[in-house]
C-alpha cells in the first residue's frame, strides 16, 4: 500500500521511529484539501477544503501492512485511514491517507501547517514527546 504524508512523516527522523523497514519515496500532491496546525501542538490536522486546495507530501511507495498498522497506532483516534488519488511525477497513486476525523474539527486552529515551520521549530519539541512509537 501507497502511503501519502504530509506532515511530521514526511520528516524521516519521525518517519524511522514508526515504521520498521524503509521504503523509496516520491513527491506528491493532494487536491481538495488543507494542512491546518492542531491547536497546542507541533502536528498537522488534513481537512476538507475546495478544489483549488492543495497539500504537497511525501508518498512511502509499497508500505507493508505491518508498518501501516504501526502508522494506524502512531495516527491514533482522532485520524481516519482512507484511501485518495494523489498526484505524482510517476502520475497518480491511490494513497493511504490519514485524514482528520470530524469530531475533532474544533481542535484544529485557523492557521495552516508549514513544514518549514516544524523543520525549525517544531521537530525537536515532537520527538522529545513522542518517543519509542515501535
Amino acid at each position: 500500500m501507497h502511503v501519502f504524508t504530509y506532515g511530521t512523516l514526511m520528516f524521516d527522523p519521525v518517519w524511522s521511529r514508526v515504521v520498521a523497514a524503509r521504503y523509496p519515496t516520491v513527491p506528491g500532491k493532494l487536491a481538495g484539501f488543507r494542512r491546518m496546525r492542531v491547536r497546542g501542538d507541533a502536528y498537522p490536522a488534513l481537512i476538507p477544503g475546495v478544489a483549488q486546495d492543495v497539500v504537497g507530501g511525501r508518498v512511502y511507495l509499497s508500505v507493508d501492512m505491518d508498518d501501516v498498522l504501526r502508522l494506524d497506532r502512531f495516527e491514533g483516534e482522532q485520524y481516519s485511514r482512507c484511501v485518495k488519488e494523489i498526484q505524482t511525477e510517476k502520475g497518480p497513486l491511490r494513497c493511504a491517507v490519514y485524514v482528520f476525523k470530524p469530531q475533532y474539527l474544533r481542535l484544529v486552529s485557523e492557521h495552516t501547517w508549514e513544514p518549514e515551520w516544524f523543520a525549525r521549530r517544531g521537530i525537536h519539541r515532537f520527538l522529545n514527546r513522542y518517543r519509542g512509537f515501535l
